[in-house]
């Protein structure tokens, strides 16, 4: 301790402090002030107006605490300095008006460089983290050029934010620097660098810089341009960085027909996609958009039903497209894992991700698919009794109780009082099968043709589902839930309108009963199960 304090001696650190942080008298020193964190730990430093100055993690995070009044005479907004000298801490506010701009410049160019360093010490298996330690780079510095601290620079948190440099945890890195170790450990050393190094373009890319370096790195290696093209799907490029991208490279077009395609563009990446594959034949990200794109369009000699079928195992798809796939996760995180087919069932609809895949795709479908689609959209989430099987049939009625009348009727594509969200007009591609549901609705039974459900649902089950249209009949084409009757009236009081998906999410989360135990939750043809 000695020799650190002999180091840091004449040394000055600074710190915008806010309202909070006076009216506590705790300063917070992840950042900032984690020299001066290090040197306090355990007995403290001596304050020079009396007292002494600790480090407490209390909040998990380190912190500056001092003796009553310690941080007298700071106003909120303004930069505190705290210097060492003759081993104790002087507290003052710094104006900043006279910068020594070359120093704060030698400290950045410090920090970005030990930053690069580490993010290849990390790649290589060396250091457990992408970044390095803040005070790590102040002591070198003290080391190299003692001058460096010896008058009040700008906060290093902002002053390394402004230069393109991310902070965590008392650890400095670049831009995109993967903090969350686990999403790279299947990753080679190399790919993990280059990762990092396209993010960091694409993330702090400026008006007249180069991508060609970047572009390069996603050319190298396909298992870096597919994490970066799903990143870029989830946040679509600034429109400057995708006019950047030079359009005669394959992994620049891939980028940008992501970015179209995560804005509900996918007419416009389906293009862009043709062109990728037109230039790099087999770039396996780009086919599988590819693939994806040309199974829109249908046979129209198919019937109905049948693309009804496909229609469905499509909107799927593009919910676990990376623009969406968050919405299923979320719901996963809030639940049981098991719970994923009847929870993807629920994102698709609860979150209108239908609506999202009609205007993306629409002028891709016939008219009879755009009708059934927005039918679907209309048609509730219903708790559904069973209340016979026979063979590879299955009835069932809709299940009401107080406060929570009979389900609203599936209305036709026609019909004026359609839904609550937007609707397109032509004809309702159901049929009769809106009928059949909207009779079930009002009490009435519905009988449904289906092997799989038949053979797992035994009567008096419920189901918590929606009943869809495939244009000739009612289908369940999702998963259903099957839901505890001895909980039947907490989840009718779900069923409002709107529902909200993650209540219905957590309804099922529960810890693990007994096999055979009555009421265990599980899912009547492929749903949950705790």
């Amino acid at each position: 301790m000695s020799d650190l304090l002999t180091l840091s001696e004449g040394a000055v650190l600074t710190h915008l402090v806010t309202r909070a942080e006076l009216a506590s008298g705790v300063l917070p020193a992840s950042d900032d002030l984690r020299l001066w964190a290090r040197l306090a730990d355990g007995d403290g430093v001596p304050l020079a107006r009396g007292g002494r100055v600790r480090t407490s993690i209390d909040t998990g995070e380190p912190a500056l605490t001092g003796p009553d009044g310690w941080l007298d005479g700071v106003e909120p907004g303004q930069v505190v300095a705290l210097r060492l000298r003759g081993g104790a801490l002087e507290v003052s506010v710094a104006g900043l008006e006279d910068v020594p701009a070359e120093r704060a410049m030698r400290v950045v160019q410090a920090f970005g460089e030990q930053a690069l360093d580490a993010l290849r010490a990390f790649a290589e298996g060396l250091e457990p983290s992408p970044g390095v330690p803040v005070d790590v780079v102040v002591l070198e510095l003290l080391m190299k050029a003692p001058e460096t601290f010896a008058d009040p620079l700008p906060p290093l948190a902002p002053l390394l934010r402004n230069a393109s440099l991310e902070l965590r945890d008392g650890r400095v890195g670049i831009v995109g620097a993967p903090w969350d170790v686990a999403s790279v450990a299947d990753l080679a050393p190399l790919d993990i660098i280059r990762l990092a190094l396209v993010r960091s373009a694409l993330r702090t890319y400026g008006e007249g810089a180069d991508l060609s370096k970047a572009v390069t790195y996603l050319s190298r290696s396909e298992t870096v341009l597919a994490r970066i093209a799903d990143e870029v799907e989830r946040e679509p490029l600034a429109p400057a960085v995708a006019e950047a991208l030079p359009r005669t490279e394959p992994a620049a077009l891939l980028l940008v027909a992501r970015s179209a395609e995560g804005e509900g563009r996918s007419f416009e990446a389906a293009g862009l996609i043709s062109e990728v594959l037109f230039l790099s034949p087999g770039l396996e990200p780009a086919e599988r958009d590819a693939a994806e794109y040309a199974a829109c369009r249908t046979d129209p000699g198919a019937p109905l039903p049948e693309r009804a079928a496909h229609l469905f195992r499509q909107l799927l798809v593009y919910a676990y497209r990376p623009a969406r796939r968050r919405l299923i996760e979320d719901l996963i995180g809030l639940s049981v894992r098991v719970a994923e087919p009847a929870l993807a069932d629920l994102a698709l609809f609860e979150n209108d991700v239908v609506g999202e895949f009609l205007a993306a795709r629409g002028d891709w479908l016939r008219e009879d698919e755009v009708s059934l689609l927005e039918s679907w959209r209309r048609t509730p989430l219903r708790l559904w009794e069973v209340l016979d099987v026979s063979g590879d049939e299955i009835t069932v009625a809709a299940v009401t109780g107080p406060g929570n009348g009979p389900p609203e009727h599936v209305p036709s594509g026609n019909d004026p009082s359609a839904g609550t969200g937007p609707s397109r007009s032509g004809t309702d591609a159901a049929g009769d099968a809106d009928g059949d549901a909207a009779g079930a609705a009002g009490g009435e039974r519905v009988t449904l043709a289906d092997e799989l459900l038949a053979g797992q649902a035994l009567p008096g089950d419920l189901m918590l589902t929606r009943l869809l249209s495939d244009g000739a009949g009612p289908h369940v084409f999702g998963h259903p839930f099957k839901v505890d009757p001895e909980r039947r009236e907490e989840m009718l009081g779900l069923l409002t309108d709107p529902v909200d998906p993650y209540e219905v999410a957590a309804f099922f989360r529960r810890p693990r009963r007994a096999p055979g135990t009555p009421g265990t939750p599980g899912a009547a043809g492929g749903g949950a199960e705790d």
